[in-house]
């Protein structure tokens, strides 16, 4: 027999997922931008690759691989090993992932003595200091979004991991669900489906177009 508490539960948590919307991201990667080559670099992969806080503290520099432009990241949790492309977006300067990182390792201290890519002035960053920078950031953007009469951000979108939420929130519904799987890097479907956050309206606007497309 299903347990119904416990199906009802999982739906639950799944609405309960914070996550910022496309304008919102933007407006915060547009502050980072203006502010620090390192921070946006920082940020800008960690949404791209969707990725958790630990897993972008660690990151190496070993692990860009600049001929076949991509990056390698062991995930945590269980997750999987991802080769991914780095993203270019041309006209868009904020979600340029290519140039953030190009513009980072120009600054990026040569005698350091460390591999890490990131690097803060005390040597590796940890979850809490990025969570802090990303909250921080949220908080700028959400005020410039006031001052023009928008909606803030959320605080409950302002920590680190609502990057990773809102970069596979903003592809499902839009690729293969397997496809958002292997961004994500996650070994189990079921926890990609964590990450959709639905409606009845848009549902049901997508059933109406399949059932067009059947009878018609």
């Amino acid at each position: 027999m299903t347990d119904t508490r416990s199906e009802s539960s999982q739906v639950h948590q799944s609405n309960s997922l914070k996550h910022l919307t496309e304008d919102e991201l933007l407006d915060v990667f547009e502050e980072v931008r203006r502010r620090s080559v390192r921070d946006h670099a920082m940020l800008l992969v960690c949404f791209q690759h969707a990725l958790r806080a630990s897993e972008l503290v660690a990151l190496r520099l070993s692990q860009i691989d600049w001929r076949n432009m991509e990056i390698t990241v062991q995930r945590l949790k269980g997750s999987l090993k991802t080769t991914q492309p780095l993203f270019r977006m041309r006209g868009r300067p904020c979600m340029d992932e290519v140039h953030a990182l190009r513009s980072w390792l120009k600054e990026r201290p040569r005698d350091s003595g460390s591999d890490l890519l990131f690097l803060s002035k005390k040597g590796k960053f940890d979850r809490n200091t990025v969570n802090r920078m990303f909250a921080k950031y949220c908080r700028v953007a959400s005020e410039a979004r006031v001052a023009r009469g928008e909606r803030p951000i959320a605080e409950s979108c302002r920590h680190i991991h609502a990057l990773k939420h809102s970069r596979v929130t903003s592809v499902i519904g839009k690729m293969d669900l397997y496809l958002v799987k292997l961004l994500a890097g996650h070994a189990a479907i079921g926890s990609t489906l964590r990450y959709a956050h639905g409606s009845q309206k848009l549902a049901c606007q997508e059933a109406q177009r399949v059932s067009v497309e059947t009878f018609s």
